[in-house]
């Protein structure tokens, strides 16, 4: 048959999309239809944009029962689509779907003048809803008659109706609604979730569906039976909420990769536009095997029948434990042996090992697939065997002890030879170009905007992406050589924060001395940083008399300027020393400890006091000025960079081979071993790429990591660091005489060395002044100690902590959400309070003593007559006027309505579903509805939500 007489299948895509991208995702079976049915798949783009998001569309305006715009625009658009080719069926999904049904029932009623010569339609996630009332009247009144009922099995036209068994959005029982309408309906129903399948069977399916309806044959599906799969009893433990969210990014990424693979099996809860917002733990999924398409002996290597994985995540996955997996077939024991079972798993056990600590799943698929792939089921006995006596994979659930970097800190036990060398001037340069990408990247992503960054780029073709929103525990690692003040730095912002029993430091905080490795372990505590300017409503001085300013409350304070005070986690990892990617010192522990940080502070020893190693070797006896023999602040930002960067470089280095054999994605999996989201590491990526293309005329450099050079890979590390680990400086020990020279130096050569912005401090005496205050509070000073010198003379506000905590805050700024039960009077929700009197980051009683000292203002539920926070809500209206706008939630960056909702659920500021919501971004100005989709920003940061369930406070 001609190019010319071929036929055509009209698709329509669901809301919130466009026909392009659906067809883009349908590849298979448009390729299957080309070839064997010669159909071609025609997709039709609606002409409405969808109200959340203007770049997609859908088919109508919903109102009550009313389809704004069906009659008057969409119905007309199809009606000329069809009539301009030889159309002869119909495919829709979602709302696609809905609106092929309607199209059914009008062809039905007018078969010579509507969608003529339509011979069969396949709904994907179609559902009964009461019909529009002008269609209704315009197209079938006169088979209706007034009654739904008289429509029942009015169409005769072979239909496929395709449901998922674990379709949250559209239940299979909302789908079966349409059978009702027609004559013979063929039910197809699959195991995942709100998609269009598109494995190699659900291919087959719907041409064998298609070709039934054009030739009036009958056809059976193989997808009407679903495999019920349990989970284990033993994961009942829950992940805390970093691995919580490891698994959640590795899960978004599968799912993106291997859309047609992946399938949840645990559940989840959705938006109304089926993304997923939270797994139920433990999460289980299974990932399908399928051949290549273009291997030409896939019988040889592949049992005949299909093979799949399922995959289960422990509590302490990825950090201490490999996921659960367990072969799923059909396949007889002749088709596929015990010890051929065996030995996949053990290929995909040790694909799962050599990534130790790091999401690893997709490494273990590659594994599965190449098995199959190369042939090595041929290789293997069909008698049961464990080769190299290892465990199968099917219970793993022991605790990893090697840390996840040590196979790779040994050079003399890396490979070599796997990239061409360079000279150390070209990887110099292109570690430059790498925090040159890095910082526009910033730029772009908002992170850099109180640095002068350019505040245009985050829109237009160059945008990029923050990931997933939702809750944010914010995490600020310090870093810097032994002994250049950190812990002093980490006991001044978190006020001592007790880490552990130390029977001679009543105080607890980190311990300290003029020595390396002073911290062993590494120290954890909240500390509180000032807000952002900008980012609180009462920054805005126009704001008058709407508010007073007085009467605006804070949950954990304010420091001596007036500012909010944010709760932040901070950690002191232990000291770094030249060498620690290879393992020198404590360095391996160190780089590791990193991960979970967001930002990070290079605690720099300004004084030039120090050697290299850290030791403290003071000033030249003769001249008072610094010793020659000690470190320049300078290179001591180099080198710890450079740490950093070769760290990365030799964990790539290790599986370079497999990494070149596998391309961008490998990378991306590599990347997200160090904490990063997926949809950062992806602008990272396109970056670096972008780069190579215009500066290099390299196109698509990650199709071609075979002609990679080292300083191209120190180029990609480098940026990825950059953006990853952006840095402040806290320029410690400017009280010393010869850090005046020193801290001109290095501010004036900002932004270097990954670093952006640097504080001149003094963490000692500002840490003096917390001791002294919180010792002051307790009524007593540390027994059995003379004080030192140090301790007893100069003392300070620690304005420089607080100054260098908000600049390194102010790198990756996140986004603060003030809910409130009345946009009027900025009532703070009462659900809130016991979050606002008992959440472990609140300052205690010695901090609250610290901030007042300092001429701050202590947080607003604190009780000054009993020293502590209130247990009851405060009566008095003097007292209410301070909870106005007291609480802040600390957001990540793209985080929605509905996020917001979320986080106010699980703190229990909320209760019931979301109705509606209401916001403004200003005291002052009229609040507006906003959709729960919406993002949050500084437009709309004050947000009052109503439920369907009314919570005690609410019902008084």
């Amino acid at each position: 048959m001609s190019e010319k007489s071929r036929r055509k299948v009209l698709l329509l895509h669901g809301s919130r999309q466009t026909g392009e991208l659906l067809l883009g995702r349908m590849d298979k079976i448009r390729k299957r239809l080309s070839k064997q049915q010669n159909l071609e798949l025609v997709p039709c783009t609606a002409p409405f944009s969808h109200p959340d998001d203007a770049e997609m569309r859908q088919w109508w305006n919903r109102q009550g029962d009313a389809y704004q715009g069906l009659l008057e625009e969409t119905i007309p658009l199809l009606q000329q689509t069809w009539m301009s080719g030889d159309f002869v069926g119909i495919m829709g999904f979602s709302q696609g779907a809905r609106l092929a049904h309607l199209c059914c029932l009008a062809h039905a009623a007018n078969p010579s003048d509507f969608l003529p010569g339509l011979k069969f339609a396949i709904l994907v996630a179609g559902y009964e809803a009461p019909l529009p009332p002008d269609f209704e009247d315009v197209y079938l009144s006169h088979l209706s008659n007034g009654s739904a009922t008289a429509l029942q099995g009015v169409c005769s036209i072979p239909t496929m109706h395709v449901m998922g068994h674990t379709d949250k959005l559209i239940t299979p029982d909302q789908s079966r609604g349409l059978l009702q309408y027609y004559v013979k309906p063929q039910v197809y129903e699959h195991e995942g979730g709100h998609h269009v399948p598109m494995r190699a069977a659900n291919v087959r399916d719907y041409e064998q569906m298609i070709e039934s309806a054009m030739t009036n044959t009958s056809v059976t599906t193989t997808a009407t039976t679903t495999a019920t799969v349990t989970i284990a009893p033993n994961l009942k433990a829950k992940p805390d909420e970093e691995t919580a969210q490891l698994q959640q990014d590795e899960v978004e990424a599968l799912t993106a990769i291997y859309p047609d693979e992946f399938h949840l099996v645990s559940k989840a809860t959705e938006t109304n536009d089926g993304e997923i917002l939270a797994y139920e733990h433990p999460i289980c999924y299974r990932m399908d095997l399928i051949p290549s398409d273009d291997n030409d002996d896939e019988t040889a290597i592949w049992p005949p029948h299909p093979m799949a994985i399922q995959v289960t995540y422990p509590h302490n996955y990825p950090q201490e434990a490999l996921p659960r997996f367990k072969l799923i077939h059909d396949n007889n024991m002749m088709e596929f042996s015990t010890g051929q079972a065996d030995a996949l798993l053990h290929a995909m056990q040790e694909a799962g090992q050599l990534e130790e600590g790091m999401p690893c799943v997709m490494s273990c698929f590659t594994a599965a697939r190449d098995f199959f792939e190369m042939g090595m089921m041929a290789t293997v006995p069909t008698t049961s065997s464990k080769p190299n006596d290892g465990p199968p994979l099917t219970d793993t659930e022991e605790v990893l002890d090697q840390d996840p970097t040590t196979a790779a800190v040994n050079e003399s036990e890396a490979p070599s030879g796997l990239l061409p060398s360079s000279t150390r001037e070209q990887i110099d340069e292109c570690n430059l170009q790498g925090l040159e990408i890095a910082r526009n990247v910033l730029d772009q992503m908002g992170m850099l905007l109180a640095q002068g960054a350019a505040t245009n780029a985050s829109s237009g073709e160059n945008a990029v992406s923050h990931g997933k929103g939702g809750h944010w525990t914010y995490n600020i690692g310090l870093v810097g050589k032994p002994s250049a003040g950190k812990s002093t730095f980490f006991n001044a912002a978190t006020a001592f924060a007790r880490q552990r029993d130390d029977s001679d430091n009543i105080l607890g905080g980190a311990t300290m001395a003029p020595h390396p490795f002073t911290t062993i372990d590494p120290n954890v505590g909240f500390c509180l940083v000032p807000a952002p300017h900008g980012s609180c409503p009462e920054d805005d001085d126009s704001i008058g008399d709407a508010v007073p300013k007085g009467g605006i409350g804070s949950t954990h304070g304010r420091d001596h300027k007036g500012r909010r005070l944010l709760p932040v986690l901070l950690k002191d990892v232990a000291g770094l020393v030249p060498g620690a990617y290879q393992g020198r010192g404590r360095g391996n522990k160190f780089l590791n400890d990193l991960t979970d940080a967001h930002v990070l502070i290079h605690v720099l020893d300004a004084s030039g006091t120090a050697d290299v190693e850290g030791n403290d070797i003071g000033t030249d006896a003769e001249t008072g000025m610094a010793n020659p023999k000690a470190s320049n602040p300078l290179n001591d930002m180099a080198w710890i960079r450079t740490e950093l960067v070769e760290w990365v470089f030799s964990n790539l280095m290790y599986k370079w081979d497999s990494i070149k054999r596998r391309g961008r994605n490998k990378l991306a999996d590599m990347f997200g071993g160090y904490g990063q989201n997926q949809a950062v590491t992806a602008n990272v990526l396109t970056a670096v790429e972008k780069f190579m293309e215009s500066h290099q005329d390299r196109e698509r450099a990650f199709d071609h990591l075979d002609t990679w050079t080292e300083a191209d890979v120190h180029r990609l590390v480098s940026s990825f660091l950059g953006v990853r680990f952006p840095m402040a400086l806290a320029l410690n020990k400017c009280d010393l005489p010869t850090s005046v020279e020193n801290v001109a130096n290095i501010q004036e050569a900002l932004p270097t060395h990954g670093a952006h912005v640097g504080t001149p401090l003094s963490a000692r005496s500002e840490m003096n002044f917390i001791r002294y205050h919180i010792e002051e509070s307790l009524g007593t000073s540390v027994p059995g100690k003379a004080k030192r010198k140090d301790e007893t003379s100069e003392r300070k506000v620690p304005e420089g902590v607080w100054a260098c905590l908000q600049s390194a805050l102010t790198l990756r700024e996140p986004v603060l959400v003030f809910p409130v039960a009345d946009l009027t009077t900025f009532a703070s929700l009462p659900g809130l309070f016991k979050y606002a009197t008992s959440d472990p980051s609140l300052p205690s009683g010695g901090m609250i003593r610290c901030l007042e000292a300092a001429g701050g203002e202590a947080p607003s539920l604190w009780n000054q007559h009993g020293s502590s926070y209130f247990t009851t809500p405060p009566e008095s209206k003097s007292e209410e006027e301070f909870a106005l706008l007291r609480d802040a939630l600390i957001m990540k960056p793209g985080s929605t309505v509905e996020d917001v909702f979320l986080t106010l659920k699980r703190l229990g500021g909320l209760g019931g579903e979301f109705i509606r919501a209401e916001a403004t971004g200003t005291i002052g100005t009229p609040s507006r509805p906003v959709p729960k989709s919406q993002k949050i920003s500084r437009s709309n940061c004050i947000i009052k939500i109503m439920t369907s369930k009314r919570s005690t406070w609410q019902k008084k």
